[in-house]
């Protein structure tokens, strides 16, 4: 694949890679993929793993352009690309985020219904209305139509929510919910985490890694 680097160790006359893992902004794996990086850095010292973080239509498109060798995210990321290998190993739970500083947050029982006249911050979409339809499908069930209101990028959608600005939907694998002044509600709805490769890939060390983290998660 065109973004793993190789380099020959004249002393070792092993030949090194660099694999590029991408994965979708705003997520924190570190609880299981540090453990899962170690394991297979622990075989093959000859590996070096790069990760970026992307939004979901950027990281298909890195993966179909062999800039990322491996990526993890929403199954809905790969669904429509025949060239894309991939394998559910989450769900994620959907969470609509909030400041806690809203006077809203003060009630006692709060409920996603509470935040109907609330802006809906999203991330930006390109090419599609995927974005669009998974907020609407999340708040259905609570009889709102969001108001969305598209920003530039992940990190953007979230520091609108700390200021206090509306809210947002995200999932339980958010690093942002850790934030102070977040506060977060349980959604009914929930997507599959997958992590994917190109299916022509025939480098042994992509798809070694590709088995390992498939592997790992089943036992969590």
């Amino acid at each position: 694949m065109g973004n793993i680097k190789h380099e020959v160790s004249e002393l070792e006359g092993v030949t090194s890679q660099t694999i590029t893992v991408g994965i979708l902004e705003g997520w924190d794996f570190s609880p299981w993929l540090t453990r899962v990086i170690k394991e297979f850095r622990d075989s093959h010292g000859y590996v070096d793993i790069i990760i970026n973080y992307y939004g979901a239509k950027e990281l298909s498109t890195m993966l179909l352009t062999d800039e990322v060798n491996l990526a993890i995210s929403l199954k809905s990321t790969f669904d429509s690309f025949a060239e894309i290998e991939s394998s559910n190993i989450l769900t994620a739970r959907k969470k609509l985020i909030y400041c806690k500083y809203n006077p809203i947050a003060s009630k006692a029982e709060l409920s996603p219904e509470d935040f109907v006249n609330e802006k809906f911050f999203a991330p930006w979409s390109i090419m599609d209305d995927s974005i669009v339809k998974s907020i609407n499908t999340s708040m259905q069930p609570y009889g709102i139509r969001p108001n969305i209101q598209f920003v530039n990028n992940f990190e953007s959608m979230v520091n609108c929510v700390r200021y206090n600005l509306g809210v947002a939907i995200c999932d339980e694998y958010t690093r942002y919910l850790k934030d102070a002044d977040i506060g977060a509600l349980d959604l009914i709805e929930a997507e599959y985490v997958s992590v994917a490769i190109i299916n022509s890939s025939t480098n042994d060390e992509v798809r070694e890694l590709y088995q390992i983290i498939k592997d790992a998660v089943q036992g969590l």
